[in-house]
């Protein structure tokens, strides 16, 4: 029985090759089997195309020759035109460096100007801490009593202990509170 089995599968196989062979040879598939054919086709219109390439080279290059200058012209004012671009980019850079030093020369004069503003700030300050310490306390106090938290905080902390504390023995309460609150945070 497995016998009759493996003839009929055998002869199942062979027939789908007869089949296929047919097949393929009807349909012209069958160039791969005939290659030497193709290949010595194709050797004979190369060398055919090899004989007849310098008259088309020929033609080509005359036929070309229009739109290679064309393309020359091209390239040669893109070049022109690149070359003013990088012109313009330098002359436009050495403007930035320019104003660049222009802006650092400028910073450094406003640094150099709040220097000389903060020396005589000080030296103001340094003049009335002076002059507030040589006054009688009760009238240093009616002037401190009447400044700005801040500046009468900023003037007492640069003054000796002593001055600072008769003068704010004479100010108001209230604001000799405020005033010692702030001087202690300094």
């Amino acid at each position: 029985m497995k016998s009759i089995a493996y003839i009929a599968l055998v002869s199942l196989l062979v027939l789908k090759i007869i089949f296929m062979s047919c097949f393929v040879f009807k349909t012209e598939s069958n160039n791969l089997f005939f290659a030497k054919n193709a290949i010595a086709s194709e050797n004979k219109n190369v060398s055919d195309a090899i004989k007849a390439s310098p008259i088309i080279a020929e033609e080509n290059k005359q036929d070309n020759l229009p739109f290679i200058l064309k393309q020359k012209a091209e390239l040669k004012a893109r070049q022109e035109e690149l070359k003013l671009q990088q012109e313009e980019l330098a002359a436009v850079k050495d403007d930035i460096n320019k104003k660049i030093e222009q802006l650092t020369r400028l910073r450094e004069e406003i640094k150099l100007d709040f220097a000389k503003k903060d020396t005589i700030d000080a030296q103001k300050i340094k003049h009335l801490i002076k002059a507030y310490s040589t006054m009688k306390p009760q009238t240093a106090a009616e002037l401190i009593g009447k400044l700005d938290n801040d500046f009468a905080v900023e003037l007492l902390s640069q003054m000796k202990g002593e001055a600072v504390g008769t003068i704010l023995s004479y100010i108001d309460k209230d604001k000799a509170a405020k005033i010692t609150v702030s001087l202690a945070g300094k």
